[in-house]
């Protein structure tokens, strides 16, 4: 059986991964701050550590979710945002070539400027934010390293959170109420994926690596605003959709892109499609809070 290391394993995303890898693989998590139980504590700004745990586990390849994905806290803290997002990817991808390892990449769609969707896996980069940037330096270095190595873009995630700021959608549900007046974004095209239908892909292609190697782009197809979600997700709560406004312009810190839908295209050519209805998915996730 093939030992599937990944890292952010406490977070949304490697959270996902593991539960849903774990039923076809060998699975080893890491993480750092919330590491206990099962998942190895791995300081990814320690490259000793670093390598002691791939020369100790010996992945046959490394699922790199962890990452700063805040966009105004990448903006706020530029040199904790590098060393994570960039400095650890390098050295990752280094190692993982020393070791016959695939590292496989987890990246977004903000490393497009969103002016020319939709954008397929060579289209040019061209970030707006400090995120974008740092993602974009990632990439770089993971591809430039090994042609086995791959880069998984990905929109907006969300999935089942362990509290609701979790996640940029799920969020929403907090800011949301029965009597109050709140404002949401109805500039960005935006295109929420649930984190399983991520880790379903990356399960499909791990069992035909023979494909692996290069960009994929992960995306569920269902465009919309967050304020179309907040709509979404007032009805299901039975709050008054009246209470909601429609930003016409952007408010964050952070310039966004406006659309950045991917289309993935190498992926439609294996076959491979993990797709769900938002409103159904963001009603069960809501249900379990």
């Amino acid at each position: 059986m093939k030992k599937i290391a990944i890292t952010g394993a406490t977070g949304l995303m490697g959270r996902s991964l593991m539960t849903t890898l774990s039923s076809y693989f060998h699975t080893l998590g890491t993480g750092f701050s919330r590491a206990a139980g099962d998942i190895h504590k791995l300081d990814l700004n320690n490259e000793s550590a670093i390598t002691a745990f791939l020369d100790t586990h010996q992945p046959d390849a490394l699922i790199h979710a962890a990452a700063e994905r805040k966009p105004d806290v990448c903006e706020q803290s530029p040199e904790q945002t590098l060393a994570l997002n960039v400095q650890a990817t390098q050295f990752l991808a280094q190692q993982c070539k020393l070791r016959n390892i695939r590292l496989i990449f987890i990246s977004t769609d903000y490393v497009f400027d969103g002016t020319q969707a939709p954008y397929i896996e060579n289209s040019a980069t061209n970030p707006l934010n400090f995120y974008g940037q740092s993602k974009q330096q990632a990439e770089q270095a993971v591809l430039a390293n090994s042609e086995l190595h791959s880069v998984i873009r990905v929109p907006v995630l969300y999935g089942d959170v362990t509290y609701l700021a979790e996640s940029a959608v799920t969020v929403i549900a907090e800011q949301i109420s029965e009597t109050q007046p709140s404002k949401h974004d109805h500039w960005a095209v935006r295109y929420p994926t649930h984190v399983e239908d991520i880790a379903l892909t990356l399960k499909d292609l791990l069992k035909q690596p023979d494909n692996l190697g290069g960009i994929f782009h992960i995306s569920n197809h269902q465009a919309m605003s967050k304020y179309d979600m907040a709509c979404i997700i007032a009805d299901h709560r039975n709050y008054p959709r009246s209470l909601l406004t429609p930003l016409p312009t952007p408010s964050q810190t952070a310039q966004r892109p406006y659309n950045c839908a991917l289309k993935d295209t190498r992926l439609t050519k294996l076959g491979i499609s993990h797709q769900r209805d938002f409103s159904t998915a963001i009603k069960y996730i809501l249900s379990s809070q």
